[in-house]
């Protein structure tokens, strides 16, 4: 076969069997022998001489470590390359390619050829080789090229190719096949394959992830000559993207008087407009907004689910979203993994301890499709759905169910935050409701309060004055008030829904009961004792002729009487209420039900009023050791139990036990409940009792 080059001279090349060498995945192989001593010269490659074809490298380059990627492919030698390959992979914009090219640049001198190839398909790939040889041999035309570059990389070493932002990893792995063990080869890609895949492929994972805080703020004040003040804010927004970073220094940069601030702004009310934007001079398919448009489309022409996944991921909050919460999307909580699975190898979400995290620039992308696309109160809806259908029953006293609600607070909290005011989503006001309570029984009063304003505010709206979720709203509000302190408050709406619930629902309703019971609690606290020991017998012999003498609320009916009894100096009729009651807690529920500790810590203050000093302080000891087991040392019902056992000790005439508990109550108080939260006031005053008593005696 002979050809012209392109300097006029005519020469021959000899093509020979033997050779077999396929490119891509496809079917098409190319068999060539070539005998390179027809061809002109190659260009001049070897030592101090480095052939390249590196794509322009940013000048600001923050946060990231090139001697990882040193180390792996042998260390700080130069000159000494043997086979060895990796593949830096992670969410797009998130910075891989910079980073292989800045390595790339900044070892130049370890390689005799540096040569970059866009493998994003089987074509490029093809082409990316072909252009080496055309490098090689810069000549016009040369049959085979793509042949005679892996021809050249199979017989030549210290050579550093990479394939960037490859696509499908079949397209690459005959080629790391038959030159991998030569020289070394970088791969960047958004996929994330797995321990085996990489494995079997030869290839070391490097996962990259967001830039450090500090090299965001550094980051974004060099591309702008600005000063740092709100940068960091705006990293937090950007979630220290590497190419949303860019991108809003580069539109910041165009705009003379716009500062960190104004950028944040404008990103929450138009972020449309400067997503999908790159800035003036730069390339719109890197925009944050275009560039995840070719995986989510690839991701859901594998798996609809995925991208149904995905859509519900973007309304809640970024970081550590219960696996669990997901698995009720579909009958077979397997396809939800399978799509999970999907979504993390092309590093559009990650796992970890059963839990799922996504970039929170991803999810603004994906809330603004479905808006745009007028999907998003469906979602919104489904979202709504799986919360009610994930969230654990009685966040009062389910202690099992704690933990979770503690991981699922943040996604209730950011899901709520997206909603209009004028929502139409029902279901959330069931979710919303119970992390109320949850709220105000882990000592969040001031945000359970809050909490149950906005539900009752919206379940009017939606429901209704008179519908009992509306009702059931009400009644949890004056809970909450009457347990901030804020009695009067609470007496008020407690008998305003009594009122209602009476006209509604009748005497004899279960909520009825409940809420005059509540009632009471609240005259208790305001010291209205006449009131409070009538109301409470009138609902226990009600309780009794509906419910039964064992039924829980008319237990806890006793036990608020009982508590009055107390209250009017009758502690012993208390003792007697308050003993019996815990043995039939005891055998319904068991010794460590939150009730049952209730009414043991109750039962040692009755002790304590009647001067049996050492039985309540022994009942105190016991509750106290349970507590911290179930619930921890800082929990709102542990703190009021170590209280108590100071404030005993103290009666017992052991100041130093009780001053020093007590200061320790109160710091964690303070930190808890706040300053001004009744039983912080209680432990403050209680402390200054003990300390004036100790200064009594040291002066005596």
């Amino acid at each position: 076969m002979s050809s012209s080059g392109g300097r006029g001279d005519d020469y021959e090349v000899d093509v020979v069997g033997g050779q077999g060498v396929q490119i891509g995945s496809g079917n098409v192989q190319n068999v060539v022998g070539v005998d390179p001593s027809g061809l002109p010269p190659p260009q001049t490659v070897g030592a101090g001489v480095t052939v390249h074809n590196l794509p322009a490298a940013s000048a600001v380059f923050l946060g990231r470590d090139l001697r990882v990627l040193a180390d792996q492919l042998g260390g700080d030698d130069v000159g000494v390359v043997v086979g060895q390959a990796g593949a830096v992979h992670g969410l797009g914009g998130i910075g891989k390619s910079e980073l292989v090219n800045h390595y790339a640049r900044g070892y130049l001198a370890r390689y005799s050829l540096v040569w970059w190839i866009t493998a994003d398909s089987s074509e490029n790939l093809g082409l990316g080789l072909a252009a080496l040889t055309r490098r090689l041999h810069p000549v016009a035309t040369l049959a085979d090229a793509q042949a005679f570059a892996v021809g050249w990389l199979q017989a030549n070493t210290g050579w550093l190719l990479v394939l960037d932002n490859v696509e499908d990893v079949n397209d690459i792995a005959d080629l790391l096949g038959v030159v991998g063990a030569n020289g070394q080869v970088l791969v960047t890609t958004r996929r994330d394959l797995g321990a085996a895949r990489w494995a079997v492929l030869g290839l070391t994972p490097f996962r990259l992830g967001v830039l450090a805080r500090a090299a965001s703020v550094e980051l974004l004040t060099r591309l702008t000559g600005r000063s740092a003040d709100g940068a960091e804010r705006l990293a937090v927004d950007l979630g220290d993207l590497p190419l949303a970073l860019e991108q809003a220094a580069a539109y910041i940069s165009q705009h003379d008087r716009m500062s960190f601030d104004d950028y944040r702004t404008l990103l929450s009310g138009q972020f449309a407009r400067v997503a999908g934007s790159s800035g003036f001079g730069g390339k719109d398919d890197r925009a944050v907004a275009s560039v995840w448009t070719l995986t989510m489309a690839a991701v859901t022409a594998e798996s609809a689910l995925a991208a149904r996944v995905l859509d519900v991921l973007a309304w809640l909050a970024p970081d550590d979203l219960p696996e669990k919460v997901l698995f009720l999307a579909a009958e077979d909580p397997a396809d939800v993994d399978d799509a999970l699975a999907l979504l993390t190898s092309y590093s559009m979400v990650s796992r970890a301890d059963r839990m799922v995290s996504v970039h929170r620039l991803v999810q603004a992308v994906t809330r603004q499709s479905l808006e745009d696309a007028g999907a998003a109160e469906a979602v919104q809806q489904q979202v709504a759905w799986l919360l009610n259908r994930a969230i654990p029953d009685d966040p009062m006293n389910n202690v099992r169910g704690w933990p979770l609600w503690a991981a699922l607070l943040p996604h209730i909290d950011a899901f709520t935050a997206s909603l209009a005011e004028d929502h139409q989503v029902v279901d959330i006001l069931r979710v919303l409701n119970h992390a109320a309570t949850y709220r105000q029984y882990q000592g969040q009063g001031a945000a359970a309060i809050d909490q149950y304003e906005g539900v009752l505010a919206d379940r009017r709206r939606l429901l209704g004055d008179d519908d009992t979720d509306t009702l059931a709203t009400r009644h949890s509000l004056a809970v909450a008030l009457r347990e901030a302190g804020q009695l009067e408050e609470a007496i008020d709406k407690f008998e305003s829904v009594l009122a209602d619930e009476r006209r509604l629902l009748g005497d004899d309703h279960t909520l009825t009961l409940i809420t005059r019971n509540q009632l009471a609690s609240a005259y208790l606290g305001a010291k209205r004792l006449d009131e409070v020991i009538g109301e409470y017998s009138r609902v226990l012999t009600a309780q009794r002729r509906l419910l039964g003498d064992h039924h829980l609320d008319t237990l806890i009916t006793r036990l608020n009487l009982a508590g009055a009894y107390l209250d009017d100096g009758r502690p012993d009729e208390a003792i007697d209420e308050f003993e019996e009651v815990l043995a039939e807690q005891r055998a319904l529920l068991g010794e460590d039900h939150p009730y049952s500790l209730t009414t043991r810590t109750q039962l040692a203050g009755a002790y304590q009023a009647a001067g049996r000093l050492d039985e309540a302080i022994d009942q105190l000891e016991n509750v106290l050791a349970d507590q911290r087991t179930l619930v921890g040392e800082k929990h709102p019902h542990t703190l009021i139990t170590r209280h108590n056992l100071a404030v005993a000790h103290l009666k017992a005439g052991r100041l130093d036990e009780a001053i020093g508990e007590l200061e320790n109550v109160l710091a964690d108080e303070r930190a808890l409940l706040g300053d001004d939260h009744p039983q912080t006031l209680i432990t403050r005053n209680n402390l200054a009792a003990a300390r004036q008593e100790a200064q009594r005696r040291g002066e005596n």
